[in-house]
Formats: structure tokens, C-alpha cells, sequence
């Protein structure tokens, strides 16, 4: 009897540690999709500061993955988690983002957006082609808030690359 019962707790404990490094494997492919994507962005415009025109977001979208190869889909301006201003869902739509890369992208002008005040309350999203929009908000002017799980997320992205750990 005892034999058999060493054998079960071997068993049980092999099928734990497999599922156990699952789960670790899961976890970690979930952060690398979840941080693969940095985005920070500034207004521009035409015309003077007093009289601004044609205010659109400019953005600064860097691809971190070494593998992965993610299309844009459209821009989102939200306040309070509503829309404030149509989505523009054809300036960026189909721009590739290929690993390594950092875009430089224009979106078109915001539709109904006459000041640099207005433009500082809202936030921008851009939304990815596979329906990801998680944490692709951007960071600049209208930023209004950031989470510490995020903020937690992204600095231990950071740490991994610089200390040349290789997570792909």
C-alpha cells in the first residue's frame, strides 16, 4: 500500500509542477502581449495657440515585440471612459507597426475639437486590428490617468530589457 500511495504523490506532484509551469508560460505571454506597445502622442495644429485649427494627435507608437508584427485600426478620444469626438477610423487604419519599429503617425483632424483646453480633457486610444485596446492609451497631453498595475507592468518591461534578459 505505501508503495502505491509514493506513487500517486509522485504522480499528483508531477501534473502540479506541469500545470504550474502552464500557467507561468500563460502569464508571461500575456505580459509580453499586454506591454508590446507604447504609445505617446502630442497636438498639433494650424494656425496660432490663440486660434488653433485642424487640431489633430500626433503620435509616437513603438512596437517592442522582436517578433511580432501588429496593424493600427483607428483612434478613439474618450473622457471618463465615453466618447467625446467621432472615432477616426481611417487616417492610421492598416499602418504596420514591424518589430523594433517606431512610427511617427498623424491622425486626421478632430471633428468638433476648438481648443487646446478641450484637447487636454480627453484621452486618446488607438485601437489595434486584432480588437486590442487594453492599455494602448496614450501618453501625452490629456493623459489623465494611468493605473499602478500599468505604470508596475510597463516598468518591469523596462527593467527586463535593460538588464538584457531575453523574454521572446
Amino acid at each position: 500500500m505505501t508503495f502505491w500511495i509514493g506513487v500517486l504523490a509522485g504522480f499528483l506532484a508531477n501534473v502540479f509542477a506541469g500545470v504550474l509551469l502552464v500557467i507561468v508560460y500563460v502569464v508571461i505571454q500575456w505580459f509580453l502581449a499586454a506591454t508590446d506597445i507604447t504609445i505617446g502622442y502630442n497636438w498639433r495644429f494650424d494656425g496660432t495657440m490663440n486660434d488653433p485649427r485642424n487640431m489633430r494627435p500626433s503620435f509616437d507608437i513603438r512596437n517592442r515585440s522582436r517578433s511580432k508584427i501588429y496593424f493600427l485600426a483607428n483612434v478613439a478620444y474618450l473622457k471618463d471612459k465615453r466618447p467625446v469626438a467621432p472615432f477616426d477610423n481611417k487616417s492610421v487604419w492598416g499602418r504596420e507597426l514591424k518589430p523594433g519599429s517606431i512610427e511617427f503617425v498623424e491622425a486626421a483632424p478632430v471633428a468638433g475639437l476648438v481648443s487646446l483646453a478641450q484637447g487636454m480633457e480627453m484621452e486618446v486610444h488607438v485601437r489595434l486590428q486584432n480588437g486590442r485596446m487594453f492599455w494602448l492609451k496614450g501618453t501625452g497631453p490629456g493623459q489623465l490617468r494611468i493605473g499602478s498595475f500599468q505604470r508596475m507592468a510597463f516598468w518591469l518591461r523596462k527593467k527586463f530589457e535593460t538588464g538584457a534578459v531575453p523574454l521572446e
